[in-house]
């Protein structure tokens, strides 16, 4: 037997004994200690920060076809068929096919002028109230293939079809209800058979369309009969699912109630679908919307360039400044401005329209590319998730875009925005956007400045939705207030901006002449003056 080793063994386990000993005599305060040292320790670690949610949306939302459309602000109407050749609006459907032989057509010109101009839609009248038709349709022998154009081969919807795809721009189609040609109409289930065999061909031959196009519009004393409006907008919805559907009331987008361009002055896109019948809507409700109402159905604002839908060589285009003020009360509405710039015999655009059109885009180009709040110092009365939360910064409202936005914290009784430009800046314009994907929000607001120690109302509004615009008298200071007054959840505010428009006080001076080049000549001195005045400054 080792006893050496065994001592040794005997040893080891005596002076662990003694150190168990020790510690739990001793160690009490050390553990206390120790504890005490990793609570603290693991108070100082950094943690991630986590995000805070956005808030709820307030119902009705618009559907991602609807967002797509109120995104696009602007498009353009193409009104063309025998009516521009026979110098008519509401053609009678005996016109002879013959009269329609567009020599020089070219579609891709319609969509260039479009894109050229600002527009990122073009909607063509397929079929109007004549019954004819611009492709050629199996159903009927009033079409295109009855005329000499193309010798009785070509289909205007393919090649505008063609062109839109090539260029990036979104088609629409209008398909009139109203049938002054086809013998069936008058006789309900034959016709809406013989309407959804038109709309089926239409939306199976030309790709992706955008937009649907229908109305109520009929003579008095034409043939009575229903339209069997829910089959149509099922088959819409089954042939072309990214489409919306516009029509008097809705489903997805909805007429003004004129044909002015004009929206109310306060435009919800809240709408009642109940409360509203196709071919028979109050045009108050549908110039205002329904702050109380179920349905996402936003407006549409139709209007011509020239005093007909259709071409006629007596008539020439409004000026670009006239524009301008139709822009501010549609686009500037929350609502879609549907611009009608039809074609001309040659089929082409006419050259005054295009100058027209090229004037429009200079002056809200050298109105609204330069935002004078850019630079400015923001604070907010809250802020979601906190004072250093960026997610829901007041700066976000210098960014373009929707999908960015501030919102303030919620259960506040005080919704303001504080603006320091940093200097004193004269402007006579204010843009607001709401982040329409979680509803309309804002009842009413508004701007105030800094002015001799005190703050002033400069203006007020009501519904903001996607885009509203408001104009007033230049106003000039270092200091802004925007103040939401009344919303019917925690507001949120996606875009602000400050202008200067130095064009709309000259719109009467400009409107004295019918020629609309040389108001033409006028405004585009005016923008390039102002853009070196600017420069220089």
């Amino acid at each position: 037997m080792n006893t050496d080793s065994s001592n040794s063994k005997d040893n080891n386990i005596r002076n662990i004994n003694r150190r168990t000993q020790a510690l739990n005599s001793t160690n009490p305060i050390s553990l206390r200690a120790l504890t005490i040292l990793i609570i603290l320790f693991l108070t100082f670690i950094p943690h991630t920060a986590l995000k805070t949610p956005p808030p709820l949306p307030i119902l009705p939302l618009p559907s991602a076809p609807q967002l797509q459309w109120q995104l696009s602000s602007m498009a353009l109407f193409l009104h063309f068929g025998p009516n521009t050749f026979t110098d008519s609006e509401w053609g009678t459907g005996h016109a002879s096919p013959s009269v329609f032989n567009p020599t020089r057509l070219n579609a891709s010109q319609w969509v260039h002028v479009a894109e050229e101009a600002g527009f990122s839609r073009v909607i063509l009248t397929a079929k109007h109230h004549d019954g004819f038709c611009l492709w050629p349709s199996e159903y009927t022998d009033y079409s295109v293939k009855a005329s000499p154009w193309r010798n009785g081969k070509g289909d205007v919807v393919a090649e505008l079809a063609m062109a839109a795809k090539e260029a990036g721009v979104a088609l629409g189609l209008y398909l009139s209800p109203w049938d002054r040609h086809e013998n069936c109409y008058g006789k309900t289930v034959e016709y809406n058979e013989f309407y959804m065999g038109q709309m089926a061909e239409l939306l199976s031959r030309c790709g992706d369309i955008k937009e649907v196009w229908l109305d109520g519009a009929k003579g008095e004393g034409e043939k009575d009969m229903e339209y069997y409006f829910d089959a149509w907008f099922s088959l819409i919805r089954q042939l072309q699912p990214g489409a919306v559907i516009f029509s008097d009331a809705g489903p997805d987008t909805r007429w003004i109630g004129d044909e002015a361009g004009v929206a109310g002055s306060s435009c919800w896109s809240l709408f009642n679908r109940s409360n509203a019948e196709i071919g028979g809507t109050d045009p108050q409700y549908s110039q205002g919307g329904d702050p109380h109402g179920h349905d996402w159905v936003p407006a549409e604002c139709d209007v011509s360039i020239r005093p007909g839908w259709f071409w006629h060589a007596s008539e020439v285009p409004k000026s670009a400044l006239k524009l301008l003020d139709i822009y501010y009360r549609s686009a500037g509405r929350n609502c879609l401005l549907l611009l009608n710039v039809p074609p001309n015999s040659s089929g082409l655009i006419s050259d005054e329209d295009i100058q027209v059109l090229q004037e429009f885009k200079e002056l809200r180009r050298s109105i609204f590319s330069d935002n004078l709040a850019k630079t400015a110092i923001l604070n907010a009365s809250s802020i979601r998730g906190g004072n250093d939360n960026s997610q829901f910064s007041p700066y976000n409202v210098l960014e373009e875009g929707i999908y960015t936005y501030w919102a303030p914290e919620e259960d506040q009784s005080d919704w303001v925005l504080y603006l320091n430009l940093q200097e004193s800046v004269s402007f006579n314009v204010l843009q607001v956007q709401e982040p329409i994907h979680m509803g309309q929000r804002i009842i009413e607001f508004n701007l105030e400045i800094l002015n001799g120690g005190g703050w002033k109302k400069v203006i007020s509004g009501t519904t903001v939705g996607y885009k509203r615009l408001l104009q007033f008298p230049t106003v000039k200071s270092q200091y802004l207030k925007f103040v939401i007054s009344e919303s019917r959840a925690d507001p949120l505010i996606s875009f602000l901006g400050i202008h200067m428009d130095r064009f709309s006080i000259l719109n009467h001076a400009f409107d004295t002449t019918s020629q609309a080049h040389v108001n033409g000549s006028q405004v585009l001195q005016q923008v390039a003056y102002n853009h070196n005045q600017t420069a220089t400054i």
